[in-house]
């Protein structure tokens, strides 16, 4: 390929990602239309799902496949099913049924646009792709989420142009533009021909809540997320507040947050309640998080520290030290800000402030 060709092709694909950088003008109130296919199957599993009823979800969604074995909804939506599982509880045991699922809808959602020209399908397919990032994002694989969320995009940008009002798409664009420079310097050299676009994320996120159909509880949870990434710990807490009422109990990526959000403000007797709540919770279901656990027990010692309750700090220190050794990273999920052995860095240090203030 000659270098002329090149830069033609290298320009056509820059300005392609640098499509529906405005947000559109809408009446306060407008959401965006309803898929009439799937609307009543999707508004059952979207009470499911953040309700931890994920057998349910998938009982809904199976059956949805045996009616539509061709079309891509019903996998995009058993992927999501299994991606809000494992995130949730952070394991990785259906990561298989999550790719295997999410690349049945790319597939089947690639099929049908040969044949018809219709945006909810080019919405399904980039979904699909979002889905996968968003895992290889939480396994910490910068790279290949980075390529599935430009797919995903592309997709995206088909399916506003096709219908401008499927609002929804703008949670897949704000994450995307948000988390493609936040997070990785490979991404951010890998792609450092394009501009640091993380406000234009937010503003994307804030649109999706305010005017999307399907797509405002999952968009809640990622841009608190954001927030809280991006430094704006006020903006995180008042969100936070939001996502803390969508469900009762609320959801474990909400109450995480809330600790994460207290310990910021060191708030410790919330930090302590928080993260005990979520470690009953995680260690009474059957997909276990060594990690997980080793984090609740960290950032309860570390508010008991704070508090001045040595001798309760120090035991939960050594104790998480000690499961920390049964951890296997391949069976589980980073947490959304930071990753384990930042975790387990943070809990040696406390350990050993601990054992030195003991020791006097």
């Amino acid at each position: 390929m000659n270098m002329k060709l090149s830069f033609v092709i290298f320009l056509c694909f820059y300005i392609m990602l640098q499509a529906n950088n405005k947000l559109p003008m809408t009446q306060p109130e407008e959401r965006a239309p309803i898929d009439n296919t799937f609307h009543k199957a999707l508004t059952m599993g979207l009470n499911h799902v953040p309700n931890s009823r994920y057998s349910e979800a998938l009982v809904i969604f199976d059956s949805l496949q045996q009616i539509f074995p061709n079309h891509p909804a019903p996998n995009l939506y058993k992927a999501a099913t299994y991606q809000y599982w494992m995130l949730s509880f952070r394991f990785n045991k259906f990561q298989n049924d999550l790719y295997e699922n999410a690349e049945f809808a790319i597939d089947k959602g690639n099929k049908m646009l040969e044949k018809i020209d219709d945006p909810w399908v080019n919405f399904y397919v980039g979904a699909a792709y979002g889905y996968k990032a968003l895992h290889r994002f939480r396994k910490h694989n910068w790279i290949g989420a980075y390529f599935d969320g430009i797919k995903g995009i592309n997709n995206f940008n088909e399916a506003l142009e096709k219908m401008p009002k499927l609002y929804d798409c703008y949670y897949g664009l704000g994450s995307y533009y948000y988390w493609r420079t936040a997070k990785s310097k490979f991404i951010r050299y890998l792609a450092f021909w394009m501009r640091d676009k993380r406000q234009l994320g937010l503003d994307q996120l804030q649109f999706a809540i305010a005017h999307g159909r399907y797509c405002p509880w999952e968009t809640i949870h990622g841009l608190v997320i954001a927030y809280f990434d991006n430094g704006d710990y006020d903006k995180a807490l008042a969100l936070n507040d939001t996502a803390i009422k969508l469900n009762d109990p609320p959801s474990l990526g909400s109450l995480y947050m809330r600790g994460r959000l207290m310990a910021h403000f060191e708030r410790w007797l919330e930090v302590q309640d928080i993260y005990q709540k979520i470690l009953n919770r995680i260690v009474a279901q059957p997909y276990q998080s060594v990690g997980y656990q080793v984090e609740c027990k960290y950032w309860i010692a570390e508010a008991s520290y704070a508090q001045n309750q040595l001798d309760k700090a120090y035991e939960l220190a050594t104790s998480a030290l000690a499961q920390s050794k049964d951890r296997n990273k391949d069976d589980e999920l980073e947490n959304a800000i930071d990753n384990f052995d930042d975790i387990k860095k943070r809990l040696e240090k406390l350990h050993e402030n601990l054992k030195r203030e003991l020791i006097k």
